[in-house]
Parts: structure tokens; C-alpha cells; sequence
């Protein structure tokens, strides 16, 4: 699953809640800004969307490096990593100096099934 996919179902995940709001961002001037900022329930976040089996999760030193100064500024960023191979979702937390630290695991038959939880431990991480 690309993450482009895995975006257009947590679009689709996202629609009949009247309190998420997800919004893909797309920016070529800003090194590193994630993939998605979240509002759901009050909780304001954003995350990184990745999909692979790398060691390192595929994560740049400009992500990591916009995320460790977001959470400097008192903001919540995660990363939410999908591996392909092990049919399972992440939740990372980028802790200084910038490593990526799992703090969750989704493993999953059919994603659509697991992600509004994963959206929601999303949430729940930010609003803590």
C-alpha cells in the first residue's frame, strides 16, 4: 500500500466524523513539513506518512528535524508507518537527538479496519 492510498482511505475514514479534520499538505518550499496536519476531537497534530520496510522507516533529516522543532514550540508530530511486509501500522515519536522511537503497533488484515483506531491513538498522543 503507497501512501498516497493510504491517504485517500483515511480521507475516506475521515468523512463521516463531524469532528476530524484531515488535510493533506503539499509544500515544495518547506524541507520536511509532514504529509498531514489533524484535528480530531479538539486534538490538533500532524503526521508523516510512510510506507516501507527501510531500517530507518525512510524518515529525512528534514523531517526529523521539522518535527524536533515543533515539538520544541510545544506542538504535537508523529509518524505513521505502514509496513508492507509485516502487515502493520506504527505510530513513531521522533525523541532527541532524533531518533524514531516506536510507541505503537497496528498490525492489520485489511487496513481500512484498523486505521480509525490508529487515527484515534493518534489523538489521543497529541491531546496527552
Amino acid at each position: 500500500m503507497k501512501e498516497s492510498q493510504i491517504w485517500r482511505l483515511i480521507n475516506t475514514i475521515q468523512k463521516p466524523h463531524r469532528d476530524w479534520h484531515l488535510v493533506r499538505i503539499e509544500s515544495s518550499t518547506i524541507n520536511g513539513i509532514p504529509d498531514v496536519n489533524a484535528c480530531i476531537a479538539g486534538s490538533e497534530f500532524w503526521f508523516e506518512l510512510k510506507s516501507n520496510d527501510d531500517k530507518n522507516y525512510g524518515i529525512s533529516k528534514y523531517q526529523i528535524n521539522w518535527i524536533i522543532k515543533r515539538q520544541r514550540a510545544g506542538g504535537k508530530a508523529f509518524i505513521l508507518h505502514n509496513s508492507p511486509l509485516k502487515r502493520e501500522f506504527k505510530i513513531l515519536e521522533i525523541r532527541e537527538p532524533g531518533l524514531p522511537f516506536p510507541v505503537s503497533r497496528f498490525p492489520y488484515t485489511k487496513p481500512a479496519t484498523i486505521l480509525p483506531v490508529v487515527l484515534q491513538e493518534l489523538a489521543l498522543r497529541a491531546a496527552a
